[in-house]
């Protein structure tokens, strides 16, 4: 694949951007009912939150899913992307979370199909639709940006699952966008090396149960008030 910038660049800052129509801005993945439980109140406890919870899903799970993904799609094995959407599905244990990944996946891929030619994004969409797979989201994005180099879709992938919880903190507790952005600029400082850290993990490694996020979400699924869907 190319590594020079120009390229691809531009696409992947446009189907990045908050912009792009994948829903993704109605979710917060478990994280209002982890603010409810009094797990995430301030600054530090929101730096912590992502350094203990939302990295760990990302190096272990997210990432890992994302690059098996870019490789069966560079193959045209739609057999192989649909074992591994089986697979993601099986790994996430709470409901709303499962039915967040699907719908942001879907979204996304419809997005993507409108925007750009991707054969193996078609045939994957026409699986769904016999109900062969179920479009989680991180196969998608695999699937969709499978022509990036696999460091900057990765790249691309943590920083927007970092800042989008980032961007939901306001809403839910009391603090600032620069505090935010503090959090933010942190939590991205060992992104390479994260990064990398995700490229060891083997297929039958994928995989991360965090009860806290499980638990969290079952609950948001019967919170009698929610900001988000998820």
């Amino acid at each position: 694949m190319d590594e020079s910038p120009l390229p691809w660049l531009a696409r992947l800052l446009q189907v990045s951007d908050s912009a792009f129509p994948t829903g993704s801005y109605a979710h917060s993945h478990g994280f209002e009912q982890a603010v409810r439980l009094g797990v995430v109140h301030h600054e530090a406890s929101l730096a912590t939150h992502l350094e203990r919870h939302l990295w760990p899903v990302l190096v272990h799970f997210d990432l890992p899913a994302i690059r098996f993904a870019q490789q069966a799609a560079l193959g045209d094995d739609l057999s192989a992307l649909i074992d591994l959407d089986s697979t993601i599905g099986a790994s996430i244990a709470a409901r709303e979370s499962r039915e967040a990944s699907s719908a942001t996946g879907r979204r996304r891929m419809e997005a993507l199909l409108a925007t750009g030619i991707s054969t193996i994004l078609a045939e994957f969409g026409l699986a769904i639709a016999e109900r062969r797979a179920h479009g989680h989201h991180t196969i998608v994005y695999g699937i969709g940006l499978a022509h990036l180099p696999t460091s900057a879709l990765l790249t691309s992938w943590a920083f927007q699952s970092l800042s989008a919880v980032c961007l939901a903190a306001p809403k839910l507790i009391r603090i600032g966008q620069n505090a935010t952005q503090r959090v933010l600029t942190t939590s991205l400082a060992d992104m390479e090396a994260k990064v990398t850290q995700s490229l060891a993990i083997s297929r039958d490694e994928l995989g991360w149960f965090d009860p806290l996020l499980e638990i969290a979400s079952m609950q948001h699924e019967i919170a009698h008030e929610r900001l988000f869907i998820s």
